[in-house]
């Protein structure tokens, strides 16, 4: 594969490893996981439209049916990464608050 696919728990575990939570920095370590997908987003439409081009002819189409495969998984892997890392940040940061609130009223009980 061109492109890894980032999972739940790796973006998690990123986050995680900030140490942080202020949703800046995590917005921050977010966008560099996000990085090398957006660089590479380019090379998701390339193929495809160099693809089919080739695809009018048909000794072109041998090789421009592979490109447009090329172009729609990275296109796919694309699209998954950035679901999931929005998903997991969100997750994350509900986390957080729900631990700081749990925090917040514990030290109000105490008081």
């Amino acid at each position: 594969m061109i492109l890894a696919k980032l999972s739940h728990q790796q973006v998690i575990g990123s986050l995680r490893s900030t140490g942080s939570t202020d949703p800046d920095v995590l917005f921050a370590k977010k966008e560099e996981l996000l990085s090398e997908t957006k660089r590479l987003k380019l090379l998701g439409v390339v193929p495809i439209v160099i693809g089919t081009i080739m695809t009018v002819s048909i000794i072109g189409a041998i090789v421009g049916i592979p490109m447009l495969l090329v172009g729609f998984s990275v296109r796919k892997a694309i699209a998954h990464n950035n679901a999931v890392t929005e998903a997991a940040l969100a997750e994350y940061l509900r986390s957080i608050q729900s631990t700081q609130s749990a925090r917040a009223g514990g030290a109000a009980v105490r008081a």
